[in-house]
């Protein structure tokens, strides 16, 4: 089996992200136990694993809004855990994060939620962030009338689009999701792959989620960053992953639902997978 760190970057491009051996612990209870983790600019990468591998808690090591007990971690080329706090608040601000359930406010309408992050860390004059937020309402693609509702108000795909408003207010350059289509029937889960696809591309951000969505580990992501063991135990796309002769990794890329897409990817099944954005 191989022993070299499952880093994502083979070829050695700029790093929005590299984690060294990050550890992980709830009291006697330890999560991870040596992470290395790489995210190259530019890419859309998904972390996956079982139930109670730790995606949340690492998404949030990652961010900032949780210290580790052990590692290092460098975020933009910058050494984010030896930051002092002024610096690390202006790592946060690159750092765009749509939380798992949206986590709008709820006694506040979509513009104010999104007027709201650009208040707290914005240059800009008050006057001007109602416009602003209304731009990036229409990137998130929703419709100027959403711009007025409450969360109560919403569609469970309008949150996830109202909370992604937010979380572009101010122009990040990591894009952090935390199960994003979770809630969202097959058209609107496909529908919001293709707008993260293209925001990608339209504001050059560099993408990581978690997910258990297939469509969009198979389909949606550059890289899968795979968790298990206490670390990260493989990185590559969906196809090289399943390859591979884990146990773990058999049993979610290559058995079950997965099982599909595996076989399609390896052109066993012509036609044999429909992705849900097909007719």
């Amino acid at each position: 089996m191989d022993t070299k760190p499952a880093t994502g970057n083979p070829a050695g491009g700029e790093l929005v992200i590299r984690a060294r051996g990050l550890v992980n612990r709830f009291g006697a209870t330890t999560v991870h136990e040596g992470v290395d983790l790489d995210l190259p600019r530019g890419s859309i990468m998904a972390l996956v694993g079982g139930s109670g591998s730790g995606k949340s808690v690492l998404l949030r090591t990652l961010t900032l809004l949780r210290e580790p007990q052990g590692g290092s971690l460098e975020l933009f080329g910058e050494d984010a855990l030896l930051a002092d706090p002024a610096r690390r608040t202006r790592l946060r601000t690159r750092i765009g994060v749509l939380f798992q359930g949206g986590a709008l406010f709820t006694g506040l309408s979509v513009l104010e939620n999104v007027v709201l992050a650009l208040h707290e860390h914005s240059p800009l004059e008050p006057r001007l962030l109602p416009e602003v937020a209304m731009l990036k309402i229409g990137l998130a693609g929703l419709p100027a009338d959403a711009a007025h509702k409450f969360p109560a108000e919403l569609s469970g795909g309008m949150v996830k689009r109202a909370a992604l408003a937010r979380a572009l207010a101010l122009d990040p350059e990591l894009l952090v999701l935390d199960e994003p289509t979770s809630g969202l029937d097959p058209v609107g889960a496909a529908a919001f792959d293709q707008l993260i696809a293209q925001l990608r591309e339209l504001l050059g951000l560099t993408v990581l989620q978690v997910t258990h969505d297939l469509d969009s580990i198979w389909h949606g992501s550059d890289l899968v960053a795979f968790l298990a063991r206490k670390r990260v135990l493989a990185v590559g796309s969906a196809a090289e992953l399943a390859e591979r002769e884990e146990p773990e990794l058999i049993d979610y890329l290559r058995s079950g639902r997965s099982s599909v897409f595996w076989r399609s990817a390896r052109g066993a099944a012509p036609g044999a997978v429909c992705s849900r954005a097909d007719p």
